[in-house]
């Protein structure tokens, strides 16, 4: 994937319940689907250090797009404007923009994180009958804040 140029807004404790505003671009040189595995690890940042593995999963039971789709379902369907949020998933090559867009993200499956900061690392590859093919990695780190 080309590197993103995105933008959000900052979270604010006066209005907890408002989706944050996203601006930017992400540009996917191949065309995306579910012959990706994708797994994960967040770090918690405490006591002047990264915890590494806070969080793990390995290897999503489903493909790389439908777990992005099923777990980040607002900013998929508004970066990515799917013709359909459910059957075949798959992201065509090229640059999606989004442009002021107001963005949830509510993780659907996932638990609930307590206050804090954290490092996310995503992994993938595709595998396309048993033969390991093109590789990514998204890193992110991010803040979280309970909600009232």
């Amino acid at each position: 994937m080309g590197w993103p140029r995105n933008s959000s807004s900052h979270f604010n404790p006066a209005k907890p319940y408002d989706p944050q505003i996203v601006t930017g671009t992400v540009t996917i040189p191949l065309n995306v689907d579910d012959s990706f595995w994708i797994s994960g690890r967040i770090a918690k940042r405490a006591n002047n250090q990264w915890k590494e593995n806070y969080f793990v999963t390995n290897r999503f039971p489903m493909g790389f797009c439908s777990a992005v789709r099923s777990n980040v379902p607002e900013a998929y369907s508004k970066l990515f404007k799917p013709k359909s949020m459910t059957g075949l998933c798959s992201i065509a090559k090229g640059s999606y923009s989004m442009d002021h867009e107001p963005v949830r993200y509510s993780l659907a499956n996932f638990p609930t994180l307590p206050y804090g900061t954290f490092f996310m690392r995503l992994k993938g590859q595709q595998l396309v009958k048993g033969v390991p093919g093109n590789e990514f990695e998204l890193d992110a780190e991010f803040d979280t804040w309970p909600r009232p």
